[in-house]
């Protein structure tokens, strides 16, 4: 008998997508084991994403260090933009990064500062940073569910045909957080497809995995969006 695979604790994208489809039959047989060496591979390339996130995260840091009262405002735009890619590219990787994203977001909060005192005596300006602030908390907070992140890093580690078994996958938590991220044109198409993936899948599978009741909620959210 084989050993099982042992996973991270905190895996990266590439290692936890492999984690969500180990042995788990929403997904096609032939996807649902891997050699040892798949998952060492899989540790390199997150391994290699981090490295990329710590070279980065260090440039902001450096240019932020370098910020003058007196800076262009483009230079803080860039950089605040710079600083909230940075943060969406930190909730895929692996380990705890949750250091790195409070000083994240403390650079972006002195971003937000900077630029709301040159945009001090126009109140539409003002109204429409209130919204962005607004809108990027909200999309942080949508960044905690696992499938967010990796959806976001727009490299396709999942790849289309396995959308529909990875979001069945999905804790009851994070299984409505997905879904809003679909425009209701996509998600209307994402629910005639899952319908359809369900029709394949074996009885006991339905149940045991509870796929019928996300269908519902798939049906139920796309109602309130239409």
């Amino acid at each position: 008998m084989n050993n099982p695979l042992r996973f991270s604790t905190l895996p990266g994208a590439y290692e936890r997508h492999l984690q969500r489809k180990y042995q788990n039959p929403l997904f096609p047989t032939a996807q649902q084991n891997f050699l040892p060496a798949e998952i060492e591979q899989a540790r390199h390339r997150d391994q290699q994403d981090l490295q990329a996130f710590m070279d980065g995260f260090q440039e902001a840091v450096n240019q932020a260090a370098t910020l003058s009262g007196s800076v262009d405002s483009e230079i803080v735009l860039d950089l605040k933009e710079t600083l909230e890619r940075l943060y969406v590219t930190s909730s895929a990787l692996a380990g705890d990064l949750s250091p790195y994203q409070d000083a994240l977001m403390k650079l972006i909060r002195v971003c937000m500062q900077t630029i709301r005192k040159g945009a001090a005596d126009d109140v539409i300006a003002l109204r429409k940073l209130d919204e962005e602030e607004q809108a990027r908390t909200v999309y942080f907070a949508m960044l905690e569910a696992p499938l967010v992140a990796e959806l976001m890093r727009g490299d396709e580690i999942i790849q289309a045909e396995e959308l529909i078994p990875s979001v069945l996958s999905l804790e009851d938590k994070h299984f409505i957080t997905v879904l809003e991220l679909f425009e209701p044109e996509y998600l209307e198409q994402l629910v005639l497809h899952t319908r359809e993936y369900l029709q394949a899948l074996p009885e006991d599978v339905r149940v045991q995995k509870n796929v019928d009741h996300k269908l519902s909620l798939m049906e139920k959210v796309l109602s309130e969006a239409q």
